[in-house]
């Protein structure tokens, strides 16, 4: 897979549309246009997988700083690499709930979704398609679906169903892309990004960081300055340009790309450009369980339920969706053998002296708080001389309420089970950066329309989990594909209408 380097920007005809960034949003919307004959360019700031690992100027790339009582991890959430996160996700593919896009408690009065489930359904169809996307049968609970997945579950996921069910829970195999390769995750750079670069219309571009966005008198963006690591730089020529660059990443962008037509940064008129910021924390427990033999086997599997989505709503709480997760360990780490050869009498006594490792975990919406913003450091600069991001992010009382809602109904589930050995982990972050340039009707309390234009520049679009208006509780990952999708098809239908 041959990417390129910045002597493609002299491209003969130019570009029609420079998108930021080579993950997901970037690499679905990218694909999609050049499928259809339009010149994309795509500039990816790092490289590949070893460059991220080895390269400590290009790692200083992605370091921000962090105010707050969240305890929000300093590292292991963003990077600098072909095809972005994607290199460190697990392929979850969760739809939103209808539920996510009509007022909620979480809801600001003054920014909803200028959208609805149905503007987005038949992009979640060809999403799941793009991402080979698998499961079992849904559950009442889940967001509804014209189709089935385009593949079938595969686990065996029937004791945790039957275990949950003890209980009164109803659990389903999680819809996760798959690779075409087994012994992979799914990730955009090996499973979609080659058709783009071996494609007639389309461009990477990798080591390249673009420092800021140069906006004209009539704030449409001229160009797009670009820098390397090693002393060179350029500029970016296009009709359209679509920052897709992260949760940290974008809002720094456009604040860092202030200017005479944009003073305060671009899209930040109203001073929204960062605010909002928000994510998914989530509370585990960690047990063991007793078992049958019929079950004793060495494995790994995960199911969820949407039965509680929307639960604590009706207490002016978020959105909570729990997981369940087994894993055998057989005792005095015996490894695996053919338990088909061992009598059944030596199977039940070994049950009763084996337990299962147990985990059940559940992943909160937080509230929307103008005060949980990406703003830039006043002390810190990268190597190109830009300020870093600052998060500054504190949980509001609501989103402590709802994680000890959580806590209480997962304890609760573990004693009806005869759980031993309980212990809680610390809150962990999924990594879900989103809401920080977010999407709505009213240039004064958003940043983007309802097309993602940025409100105030005529030819800058932004895409990504940063233009969720809510953050519900469902990994944005399918989202953000399906809000791809739905760009590919507006900028298809704008560059047409304009002779492109």
């Amino acid at each position: 897979m041959k990417t390129k380097d910045l002597s493609a920007l002299d491209t003969p005809g130019g570009f029609d549309v420079c998108i930021i960034g080579s993950g997901p949003a970037g690499t679905f919307l990218g694909t999609t246009l050049a499928r259809r004959g339009i010149r994309t360019l795509i500039l990816e700031s790092g490289e590949g997988l070893a460059s991220w690992l080895t390269n400590k100027r290009l790692k200083s790339l992605a370091e921000y700083e962090y105010t707050g009582n969240t305890h929000y991890p300093l590292n292991r959430t963003t990077s600098r690499l072909l095809g972005g996160n994607s290199n460190f996700w697990t392929g979850r593919c969760e739809r939103l709930h209808p539920s996510d896009f009509q007022p909620h408690p979480y809801t600001p009065a003054d920014n909803s979704w200028p959208i609805d489930y149905s503007d987005l359904d038949s992009y979640y169809d060809a999403a799941e398609k793009m991402l080979r996307v698998r499961g079992g049968p849904r559950t009442r609970f889940a967001p509804p679906r014209r189709q089935a997945l385009p593949l079938p579950g595969s686990p065996d996921v029937s004791f945790l169903k039957e275990l949950c069910a003890k209980f009164g829970v109803e659990v389903e195999d999680s819809a996760t892309a798959t690779p075409t390769k087994t012994l992979r995750l799914f990730n955009v750079q090996k499973e979609i990004l080659p058709e783009f670069i071996n494609g007639k219309f389309g461009t990477v571009i990798t080591g390249a960081t673009v420092t800021r966005l140069v906006a004209g008198n009539d704030k449409e963006i001229a160009g797009a300055e670009v820098k390397t690591l090693d002393g060179r730089s350029g500029t970016v020529r296009s009709r359209i340009f679509v920052v897709s660059c992260g949760g940290f990443e974008s809002p720094r962008l456009l604040l860092s790309s202030a200017s005479e037509a944009f003073p305060n940064g671009i899209g930040n008129a109203h001073d929204m450009v960062g605010r909002g910021f928000n994510e998914h924390p989530n509370v585990g427990f960690y047990a063991s369980i007793p078992h049958s033999w019929q079950t004793l086997m060495p494995t790994n599997k995960i199911v969820r339920t949407h039965q509680f989505y929307q639960t604590y709503r009706s207490e002016g709480l978020g959105a909570l969706i729990p997981a369940f997760r087994q894993a055998w360990l057989l005792p005095n780490h015996i490894l695996p053998f053919r338990l088909a050869n061992v009598p059944r009498n030596m199977l039940s006594v070994m049950s009763r002296l084996v337990r299962a490792a147990f985990y059940v975990g559940a992943a909160a919406e937080m509230k929307i708080s103008l005060a949980n913003r990406i703003t830039l450091s006043k002390t810190r600069v990268d190597v190109f001389g830009r300020p870093i991001a600052h998060l500054i992010f504190n949980f509001s009382d609501e989103d402590l309420a709802l994680l000890d809602r959580a806590r209480s109904l997962i304890g609760g589930w573990l004693v009806q089970i005869g759980a031993t050995g309980v212990r809680e982990a610390e809150v962990a972050w999924s990594r879900h950066h989103q809401g920080a340039c977010r999407m709505g009707a009213d240039p004064r309390t958003s940043v983007v329309d309802k097309n993602l234009l940025v409100h105030e520049s005529p030819n800058l679009y932004v895409c990504g989990s940063e233009v969720f208006s809510t953050g519900g509780a469902m990994q944005p990952s399918l989202s953000i594909a399906a809000l791809a999708l739905r760009l590919a098809d507006h900028l298809t239908m704008r560059l047409k209408s304009e002779g492109g």
